[in-house]
């Protein structure tokens, strides 16, 4: 394995970097970022015309990461655009990404800040449309769980408003109202069918896991893994499975007799890097301290291994993607204690890429040309006219990856 980093931007950049709460998502070896905030250094936190720490970024960017150029582009996207949001989730099926729920940055007197919307982007375009399916949406939350799988847009779990216990045994739905807040967890597991335009609520079968929000999940095969997240107040560390054919859920796949597993956390990332493997990366845990352990899970023995040899940052309500094999990217996320308001908060700005395996022998190359930097410019011209253009891109100034 091989832990990278891309290098710090410009100060005239750095905002771009600034983000957590957001969506990434891969497509066509790149990747796509949108929405979420940005923690305002603490000598900006009260110029505004309200008190607010924080400010949301614009709902009508959509930043691309290309990993062979080591570049980020910022484009407009166009439709029917989205609020302001964090704690979105978001999941590409073809050339689309659909996007659902999250925490609007701004109320309307109709609309509460919890969100249950469905968006759709086109991503050659860059246009979203706003769905409008058939049958019982899913509960306006933030922070829940997404993934694809044959043709349906699945959503589990989340944070948010209460409702009523009718709307809830309608679905079969658990929620659990928070001490302090109206709002609470939910154990809602819903599909959008895409080819069919409507909301579905499969009947499952085995132990189904507690409400939970700030969780992660990723797809196998046909069986989705669902680790972590906070309930009440722990945040676990629990691995489930729901075998996506037959409807039935595992259980708590975790020993708890083994020293030598994750603890629990929130806001962490979990993504399979291949087809057995899954990378866990940092997160908040129940003493809310932000992590910056990296776990590899193999799921065919269900066994961790810690990884020792990387040194990442701490970071958490980051992102994690794999736009090419064998190869995941954590981008965003804050890296101190962000319910600690009496201290300002800080971005983790530097992208991090895992790798385990190495890249094609092309991208090989044009690594080591570019370390070599300009001593070897003069012998550029006997390259394709494509990979003169990608080392330039990549030795400009301007390339502020």
């Amino acid at each position: 394995m091989d832990l990278s980093q891309t290098r710090q931007a410009p100060v005239e950049y750095q905002y771009v970097h600034r983000r957590a709460g957001h969506v990434m998502v891969a497509y066509q070896k790149r990747l796509y970022v949108w929405g979420g905030y940005m923690e305002l250094p603490h000598s900006q936190a009260y110029t505004f015309m309200t008190s607010s720490k924080s400010s949301y970024h614009s709902a009508i960017d959509v930043w691309v990461f290309d990993p062979l150029l080591n570049m980020w582009t910022r484009k407009m996207s166009r439709g029917d655009i989205p609020q302001q949001l964090s704690g979105s989730c978001a999941a590409v099926h073809d050339d689309h990404m659909y996007m659902f729920g999250g925490w609007a940055n701004i109320a309307s007197d109709n609309m509460e800040n919890n969100l249950n919307f469905l968006w759709r982007l086109q991503l050659p375009t860059l246009t979203w449309t706003l769905l409008a399916p058939n049958g019982t949406p899913p509960f306006p939350c933030d922070k829940a769980a997404c993934w694809v799988h044959n043709n349906r847009f699945f959503v589990f779990g989340g944070f948010g408003p209460a409702r009523s216990s009718s709307q809830m045994e309608d679905v079969g739905v658990n929620f659990v109202r928070d001490d302090v807040y109206y709002s609470g967890w939910i154990d809602q597991l819903v599909y959008y069918d895409i080819e069919n335009n409507e909301w579905v609520w499969p009947r499952t079968k085995g132990v189904k896991p507690s409400p939970r929000a700030a969780h992660a999940a990723d797809v196998c095969g046909d069986k989705v893994y669902i680790f972590g997240g906070r309930f009440k107040n722990a945040r676990m560390n629990e691995l489930h499975c729901l075998n996506l054919r037959n409807w039935t859920w595992s259980g708590n796949l975790m020993d708890d007799t083994l020293q030598d597993i994750p603890v629990g956390r929130s806001w962490h990332t979990f993504k399979f890097v291949s087809e057995n493997k899954a990378v866990l990366y940092g997160g908040f845990n129940s003493t809310e301290q932000v992590l910056n352990d990296i776990w590899v899970l193999d799921v065919r023995s269900k066994k961790w291994c810690k990884t020792l040899n990387c040194r990442a940052s701490s970071r958490l309500w980051h992102t994690a993607a794999v736009a090419h094999p064998g190869e995941i990217t954590f981008y965003g996320g804050i890296q101190n204690n962000l319910l600690d308001n009496t201290r300002p908060k800080d971005h983790a700005e530097e992208m991090l890429v895992l790798r385990f395996s190495p890249p094609c022998l092309k991208r090989l190359t044009i690594e080591a040309i570019c370390e070599a930097g300009e001593m070897l410019r003069s012998q550029w011209k006997v390259l394709p006219q494509i990979l003169q253009h990608i080392l330039a891109v990549r030795l400009s100034p301007d390339n502020f990856s």
